[in-house]
């Protein structure tokens, strides 16, 4: 029975495979969007539950070792490269990405290699807690890019990401007031605090604060003049994601939030700068003192900032109390292998006690930069912040060019990667997929933006020249009639 499901199985595999690439190649918006849905929709976090379930990223695992929605990608990445090998010269495949793209994919290469060599089984080499992430991350950020190809295509992505955010936080809210908050709930369950949450998922207040973005960005473009009606629902919409944000009680997300709000004052007009600063002061002074009175009370009888960073406090013993010892210990146990890194199935050691919220696993650290070089060393870090560093210049580069929803798409995409900053330094966000799937979302958004009013290239004008060589003889009419 058992070799009958199997092979059933493995039919079934062979039969959606080419489907499924077909489907890619043909209607990639097809496959797409459902996936940003179960992103947006769907949390991954299970840490901080006092009874551990599955999760729809994790389906699969069992079986296949990667979760079913990670083979859809491979399969989705595949397509990508059959459209690229078909027209190289497409500007919708984000050229600028391709060289760090390449590089990681060769970098994963090498430690697989190097790891069976070294007798290490192949799936741990591939493990979540490597740096497979990484590359997941790119393979959705050019599906995404190979999807929305047409104004009306970017304005439909943003308008699904928005409503599905209002969605998501209209159910944490219910959840919030009459059910106890989010069940991944860290604070309550292993602390004995007495908090609700609204989202404990890092990616639950990155959606919420993406959407808060959009409405703040329409509630003060110079070149928007909405009904007041309009503004009403807006100024609503913004409060109850900005709320989602601060019932949260992550201090990644609130610094997130921060550093969108501070993007968003930096590209207004100087003079409407006056104007939003006072609201997204009042916005934000509200969140921190809400912060402080529900969350950090229980940390620091001082000020906010000092409660803020209770854990990290130069007073503290950074040896057995200081949240840093973590990445201390992890940098011990990298020893000489800067360059290299211990290998995407590394793992660190360090006092048992102290790193006790570790459950006993150490294959992962609290920051996304340190996971890289703890993984993949120097090598990797240098690959990674010059992806950043390339993305961040393209947007730059194009986005005075750029006006109406283009230029939203753009700005959205990019305060979105400054809001994953304070969690790329503090965070675990290498080992989550769908953290790293959302980052590749917001890679995507200003490529989207700036490949839609992307001239034709020179180049491509010329071929098409060439291919219709004008005729010798001048063309002729039928005279007769056609049978």
């Amino acid at each position: 029975m058992l070799l009958l499901n199997t092979l059933a199985l493995s039919f079934f595999a062979l039969l959606m495979i080419p489907m499924t690439v077909g489907l890619c190649l043909k209607s990639p918006r097809m496959v797409a969007l459902p996936m940003i849905a179960t992103l947006v929709l769907f949390s991954s976090s299970t840490w901080g539950q006092l009874q551990v379930e599955n999760t729809i990223y994790s389906r699969g695992v069992g079986v296949l070792n990667f979760s079913l929605i990670n083979m859809l990608l491979f399969v989705a990445g595949f397509s990508i490269l059959l459209r690229k090998l078909a027209v190289p010269n497409s500007p919708h495949l984000a050229p600028p990405m391709s060289t760090y793209f390449i590089g990681f994919t060769a970098l994963l290469c090498a430690h697989i290699v190097v790891g069976l060599v070294s007798g290490v089984a192949f799936f741990d080499i591939v493990s979540y807690t490597g740096i497979i992430n990484v590359l997941n991350m790119f393979i959705f950020m050019y599906f995404v890019i190979m999807a929305y190809r047409s104004e009306k295509d970017h304005k439909k992505l943003l308008f699904a990401i928005v409503f599905l955010a209002g969605l998501r936080a209209i159910f944490g809210l219910v959840r919030f007031v009459w059910f106890g908050g989010d069940t991944a709930n860290p604070y309550r369950n292993f602390e004995r605090l007495d908090i609700n949450i609204f989202f404990f998922d890092i990616a639950d207040n990155f959606i919420a604060s993406l959407a808060a973005f959009w409405a703040a960005w329409l509630l003060t473009s110079p070149r928007k003049k909405l009904a007041l009606y309009k503004r009403l629902v807006l100024y609503l919409f913004l409060a109850l994601e900005i709320a989602a944000v601060a019932l949260s009680f992550r201090r990644s997300s609130l610094i997130g939030l921060a550093l969108m709000f501070a993007f968003l004052l930096y590209r207004l007009p100087a003079r409407r700068r006056s104007q939003f600063l006072l609201l997204s002061a009042g916005i934000l002074l509200a969140t921190a003192l809400i912060f402080f009175q529900q969350r950090l009370q229980y940390n620091s009888t001082g000020n906010f900032i000092s409660a803020l960073i209770y854990d990290i406090s130069p007073e503290k013993d950074i040896e057995t109390e200081n949240r840093f010892y973590e990445l201390l210990a992890a940098a011990r146990s990298v020893g000489g292998n800067w360059l290299t890194g211990l290998g995407t199935w590394g793992t660190f050691t360090g006092d048992q006690e102290v790193l006790s919220y570790h459950l006993g696993k150490f294959d992962f650290i609290h920051s996304g930069f340190g996971h890289i070089i703890l993984k993949t060393g120097l090598i990797g870090l240098l690959l990674f912040c010059g992806m950043l560093m390339k993305y961040a210049s393209y947007y730059f580069k194009h986005c005075k060019s750029l006006t109406g929803h283009a230029r939203l798409l753009a700005d959205a995409g990019f305060a979105g990667f400054l809001f994953w900053i304070p969690t790329l330094l503090i965070g675990t966000p290498i080992i989550e997929f769908r953290t790293m799937l959302l980052i590749g979302l917001t890679l995507a958004m200003p490529f989207i933006a700036a490949n839609i009013k992307a001239p034709r290239p020179p180049y491509v004008q010329r071929q098409h020249h060439r291919q219709q060589p004008p005729s010798p003889l001048p063309p002729q009419t039928r005279s007769y009639a056609t049978t």
